[in-house]
């Protein structure tokens, strides 16, 4: 009785330690999923930062080029002495 009951526990032991593997191997699956899932996500994040930058970093120059234009005609019409006159025309049409 007492060689059933060792042949029984080192069967349960050995089911139990391939369990276990079995859950090891898993978990180890589940944290490269995760790690690649994480990578993804932060290269797109990184992706959606380079091109927001970008995209704000071209929207202020051009901002920045039409205040300049606007600078520029609004100098060139007060030195032809016409800057009250134009304006008046472009409320006009508005």
């Amino acid at each position: 009785m007492v060689n059933r009951s060792k042949m029984g526990l080192k069967h349960e032991l050995s089911e139990m330690r391939k369990t276990m593997e079995e859950l090891t191997s898993e978990l180890h699956e589940t944290n490269l999923a995760i790690r690649e899932s994480l990578k993804l996500t932060s290269d797109s994040i990184k992706e959606m930062s380079e091109a927001f930058s970008k995209s704000l970093g071209d929207t202020l120059k051009v901002m920045q080029d039409m205040k300049v234009e606007v600078d520029v005609r609004d100098s060139v019409l007060k030195s032809l002495g016409i800057d009250g006159l134009i304006q008046d025309i472009f409320k006009k049409r508005t």
